[in-house]
């Protein structure tokens, strides 16, 4: 037995710390059930392998995963990926010349002339 899973007693016998549940976990961390196991598929979260179904984790993994979240948010690290800059072409037909029209009684003159000759 590794000194992790060991905890002497007054008495001088040697017991196991007490092994949690996946439920207890998510509570403890305010998470869902389903995040827990994905975090251990994932690597995380160390746990102990009871059977093919079912997972137990000692409160020292616990602390070990949350220790090293803090430690990565102090480093600045994030777990979202940067963004992407968006860089769009022109639509169609081309670029957009600005057109700057004086205000006047002539250029209005001329507009309406200019208009006029569309029809």
């Amino acid at each position: 037995m590794t000194e992790e899973l060991r905890k002497d007693n007054d008495n001088g016998q040697i017991g196991l710390t007490k092994l949690l549940m996946a439920m207890d976990v998510a509570e403890m961390m305010g998470i869902s059930v389903k995040t827990v196991h994905k975090l251990v598929r994932e690597g995380k979260l160390g746990c102990v392998q009871v059977t093919s179904k079912e997972r137990r984790f000692t409160e020292e993994q616990v602390w070990a995963y949350i220790e090293a979240q803090s430690k990565a948010i102090h480093e600045g690290r994030v777990d979202r990926k940067p963004a992407l800059r968006v860089s769009s072409k022109s639509k169609k037909g081309g670029e957009r010349k600005e057109c700057r029209v004086e205000k006047t009684k002539d250029s209005w003159a001329s507009l309406r002339e200019e208009m006029s000759r569309w029809t």
